[in-house]
């Protein structure tokens, strides 16, 4: 076909015909093939060929599940930021388990004990000079009778420290502030008494077990003489014992030299975090402009209810403490939540508690100026638990109000006023010592909860 063979409409352009598969789709009712050819594939042929899903169908498919919608910052805030170690050592401390361990290791005291009753003096080994004078008499029934002994007041010291603990999570009532000093002091001679009787129990363990194991091995100059009832129960007593009082004993040093250092930085971290997330209004992981707006509101509603302040902070003294305190990558500029935690720990250091509580109260005392005055933290006004309920419900808002009615009779001694709110809040941010009230008292209120105890995602 030449140039002027090329069909042309009436205005010489030139016409190319559509190709096969560009056919208009017409579901006019005409079957496709009538209409334009078998070539030609339309809509009504693919629809006999491939028919639509029945509407049932539709339902019967899987979905693939959507990812989550909270936000990174949520995601961080409402979640269990344990780490692996820490969970473990929680859920052993109070575990079933233990408490089995203990009770295995009462059924040893009681047994080592009537054991000694039954055959005192039968097991006694003596060692002799060359003249055959006795240099040495080991009696095993006095050895394990004071073994039994230590081991089972041991065991009852353990059942005590944990009625205290379960009377104390069970306490319906305020502790008054002036038993708090005695209370300290006597849980700190309880730790000593208990570290005591713990290096105790693993000295007599190791010593009753080079006694019995190696009893009869061959020496010179010594003589046995023990009855074989009394042998063959220590001997495989201590061997049973030794199972369990050495791994034990493995894990109590390796917390006691290696993870306290390491706890206490996750421990002030994890405050550290909860402390951004009552200013991480929307809770995305990154202190905002806009978190800021939100979180002024918070504490306007907090200036109200308390009513220590008359008029609010200016927007220009807002502005400056935000600017100051919070976004240190300059001032009005976002700061993520992770680097805001890095410069609070900068700033702090890793002095002494009161030195890090030093450098961390002008920051609490300048976020309290928000809805109180100097003045009326001087009166030391009572600060009750309708109030105490209240201020966490618009600051936090977390969890339900009874949680923190609890937290408030659990944690807060009495008579509590908004300065020694002020000081536990400085506590909160700068004692990294979790074993210690005073750090602890504001963690307990906004540390992550379980949704079945109380929070709401």
């Amino acid at each position: 076909m030449s140039v002027n063979d090329v069909p042309r409409d009436s205005f010489g352009r030139v016409h190319f015909a559509p190709p096969d598969y560009s056919a208009a789709c017409s579901n006019n009712g005409e079957h496709s093939g009538q209409a334009f050819g078998h070539s030609v594939m339309t809509a009504d042929l693919v629809q006999e060929k491939i028919p639509p899903p029945a509407y049932d169908d539709i339902f019967a498919k899987t979905q693939t599940p959507a990812p989550s919608s909270l936000p990174r910052g949520r995601q961080t805030y409402y979640k269990d930021d344990r780490n692996t170690w820490e969970k473990l050592h929680e859920w052993f401390e109070m575990s079933v388990l233990q408490q089995i361990i203990w009770c295995a290791v009462l059924a040893f005291s009681i047994s080592y004990i009537y054991y000694d009753t039954k055959y005192s003096g039968e097991c006694i080994k003596k060692r002799f000079d060359k003249k055959g004078n006795v240099t040495n008499e080991d009696d095993l029934t006095a050895f394990i009778k004071a073994e039994g002994g230590v081991i089972c007041a041991t065991i009852l010291y353990a059942f005590l420290i944990r009625l205290l603990i379960l009377s104390d999570i069970r306490r319906t009532h305020q502790k008054p502030k002036s038993d708090l000093e005695g209370q300290k002091k006597c849980g700190g001679n309880l730790f000593f008494l208990g570290m005591a009787l713990y290096i105790a129990n693993f000295g007599l363990c190791i010593a009753g077990a080079t006694k019995i194991i190696p009893l009869y091995n061959p020496e010179t100059n010594t003589t046995v003489t023990c009855t074989s009832a009394f042998y063959d129960f220590y001997y495989n007593a201590k061997i049973g014992q030794l199972a369990v009082f050495m791994p034990y004993a493995a894990y109590i040093i390796f917390c006691f030299v290696f993870m306290i250092g390491i706890s206490k930085k996750w421990f002030i971290r994890r405050k550290l975090r909860r402390w951004a997330k009552l200013l991480d209004a929307d809770q995305d992981g990154v202190i905002s402009q806009e978190d800021m707006r939100i979180t002024n509101e918070k504490l306007e509603m907090l200036r109200r209810l308390i009513g220590a302040r008359t008029n609010a902070l200016s927007s220009t003294e807002q502005k400056k403490w935000w600017d100051d305190n919070i976004f240190k990558r300059g001032p009005g500029k976002d700061i993520e939540v992770e680097d805001y935690i890095n410069v609070v720990e900068g700033l702090m250091g890793t002095g002494p508690p009161h030195d890090r509580a030093g450098k961390i109260r002008p920051v609490i005392k300048g976020w309290f100026n928000f809805f109180t005055t100097e003045e009326y933290l001087k009166r030391k006004l009572l600060l009750g638990g309708g109030d105490f309920v209240k201020f966490w419900t618009i600051l936090d808002g977390s969890c339900d109000e009874q949680h923190y009615k609890k937290m408030y009779i659990k944690h807060f001694p009495a008579p509590f006023s908004m300065s020694d709110f002020l000081e536990d809040f400085v506590a909160f941010l700068s004692h990294p010592d979790f074993f210690d009230e005073y750090s602890s008292r504001v963690y307990h209120v906004v540390k992550y909860q379980s949704e079945a105890i109380c929070c709401k995602v």
